[in-house]
């Protein structure tokens, strides 16, 4: 391994473990390609904790000495400091931080604006989210309170019926007798659960079955299952929802941790006494859907199956705003009054799980109570129609996109963080945005979700220049680049994210994390600067191979990244080395 000192003082790797010899990847590296003008190192943290202040202080040094000269940095608490009880506290760690910056001379870049995962924005108001409509839901009254009618019914959830076995009522069902057994040992109901051997098709690592059922469009339901695990290892143990090409059911499943839950993805040798799992989803305009349960990716241990229901939940997480109207109708089409005919609904759950912002689909949905004046006469059927929150993997929530509340709320968190840490510029955190597009006005302003993304980012960059005097602007490249998440049929935003890009102005610069050449040519073609997202807590000499073949000879891009997801910084002069070839050894 060759290097060169330059007079900069930086060290310029000639040749390298990557190419054998100096073949295009190399060439970028040694001449005027070498000199990225961003290279940068993704930090996320919390300012509220003291002990975090002279970690990072290290951090940055170390980060300075292989090379860096940036901070991309990230914090839930930029977006809520000012009004948490000790907002002096994170006030007086934030200053501390962003001297310690100084001091390196890194660059000072500061994530704002959570579309996508809007936790710390929705912390000031739960009802901010992105609404999914239910449209007539059927209410009977029942002494006093409006109840939901069932309209969808799943056959054999309590697993009672079976050949040998097999399952009976479900469509499909893997391996039974070889991979999936019928279980009357280990039960939460009744007699009999479903047990799978996870590690029993090997080849295929398979074990769900399902069934598909007749439900009630435009309707909120939720299916509950208790499940018990010893030493499961797996790819991913969960419920899927579906409906033609469509999944509609995206929440991961839950195990127990101290007095709540947290989240399953991959799941490593997972033991867990019975629990009930609840996930909800939207039928949007299907009347009927497949559901799924098991694993997937299985390679060791055993997971149960008890209970199987499901039922409708119109006001879980019932979201209340202007914009987002309740309304409750009679079969004749009354109108019923809030207030008058009945109590004022709000869902006291709505994004307060374990702080404000946090969502759950585990509590109960409030009940509608009759006034005493209410013109709604015992058992009479209505229909409600209002919007509700979706949770998406490990309890993101995404918050709307044109509530003008949402962007008041954007303004003052810049002006906020100008005033605590005087940044060198804003990352505008639109990524993975995965709800979006049903809300009244957003139906009928735009022509396609597309259109709302492209207002949405437009209006974001008017609040930033207002509120900051025109810093450097960044955005993760996703939400705006046709190769990746701007297409039709993302998650659950209707219809298409095409378009998107309309309204992303040339001089915001880019943070592709996709690793594709024609996302990087597409962003080029537009005339942005790109800054490589790379790493990702994976194979590091691997990641930079893939970049440098997808970035060659394409112009604009500015920099790198180390981008860690993890906070894992092991790596952090090894990708020094190959990308900007500095030595991790170098005084």
């Amino acid at each position: 391994m060759c290097f060169m000192r330059l007079r900069s003082g930086i060290t310029v790797l000639l040749c390298c473990a990557v190419c054998s010899s100096p073949g295009p990847a190399c060439r970028k590296r040694t001449g005027d390609g070498n000199k990225w003008e961003k290279r940068w190192v993704y930090i996320s943290t919390n300012l509220y904790i003291d002990e975090n202040v002279p970690k990072l202080d290290s951090l940055f040094q170390r980060a300075r000495h292989a090379g860096y000269n940036g901070i991309l940095f990230d914090d839930f608490k930029t977006f809520t400091w000012w009004e948490l009880k000790e907002a002096h506290r994170w006030l007086k760690n934030a200053r501390a931080v962003r001297r310690a910056a100084r001091e390196s001379d890194l660059e000072f870049i500061v994530s704002v604006f959570p579309f996508g995962r809007s936790g710390s924005l929705l912390w000031h108001d739960p009802n901010l989210a992105s609404g999914m409509p239910v449209r007539d839901a059927p209410l009977r009254e029942r002494n006093g309170l409006l109840v939901p009618e069932q309209t969808a019914i799943l056959e054999n959830g309590s697993f009672e019926k079976h050949r040998g076995n097999r399952l009976i009522a479900y469509s499909f069902q893997d391996g039974p007798g070889q991979t999936s057994f019928i279980d009357t040992q280990h039960v939460r109901e009744g007699g009999a659960s479903l047990r799978i051997e996870a590690g029993g098709d090997a080849e295929s690592g398979l074990g769900r079955f399902y069934q598909e059922i007749a439900v009630r469009p435009w309707q909120q339901y939720r299916i509950r299952v208790w499940m018990r695990a010893r030493h499961l290892t797996a790819d991913k143990v969960q419920i899927v929802v579906s409906a033609g090409d469509r999944t509609l059911q995206w929440q991961d499943l839950v195990t127990g941790e101290g007095d709540g839950v947290r989240y399953l993805r991959r799941v490593e040798d997972l033991t867990t006494d019975w629990i009930e799992q609840r996930v909800t989803f939207n039928s949007l305009d299907n009347s009927s859907v497949l559901i799924y349960v098991g694993v997937w990716g299985g390679r060791d241990g055993t997971v149960w199956w008890d209970d199987l229901r499901i039922d409708a939940v119109p006001t879980l997480n019932l979201l209340r705003r202007d914009s987002l109207p309740l309304r409750i109708t009679g079969i004749d089409g009354t109108i019923y009054r809030e207030g008058d005919d009945f109590e004022y609904i709000a869902d006291s759950g709505l994004g307060q799980t374990r702080w404000p912002g946090s969502y759950d689909t585990r509590h109960d949905p409030p009940p509608i109570r009759l006034t005493p004046e209410s013109r709604i006469v015992p058992g009479e059927r209505v229909l409600l129609s209002c919007y509700h929150a979706v949770i998406v993997h490990t309890g993101q929530v995404a918050c709307s996109m044109d509530e003008p509340a949402v962007f008041v709320l954007c303004g003052e968190q810049v002006r906020r963080l100008d005033e605590a840490l005087d940044p060198d510029g804003y990352l505008m955190s639109h990524n993975e945005i995965r709800c979006a597009g049903w809300e009244p006005r957003q139906m009928t302003r735009y022509r396609t979700s597309g259109e709302l993304f492209a207002f949405n980012i437009a209006q974001c960059r008017s609040v930033a220049e207002e509120s900051t005097g025109g810093v450097a602007l960044f955005i993760w490249s996703d939400m705006y680049d046709p190769h990746h998440n701007a297409r039709n049929g993302y998650y659950l935003v209707n219809n298409t994210v095409e378009g998107s890009w309309e309204g992303l102005a040339s001089d915001i610069a880019i943070l592709n994390w996709s690793g594709r050449r024609e996302s990087l040519e597409f962003f080029a073609g537009r005339g942005h600067r790109q800054i490589l997202a790379a790493y990702y807590d994976g194979d590091t000499r691997e990641n930079y191979r893939m970049w440098i073949r997808a970035a060659e000879d394409i112009p604009g891009i500015i920099g790198t990244m180390y981008t860690t997801w993890s906070s894992d910084f092991d790596d952090l002069e090894e990708f020094a080395e190959l990308w900007w070839g500095v030595s991790h050894n170098m005084q």
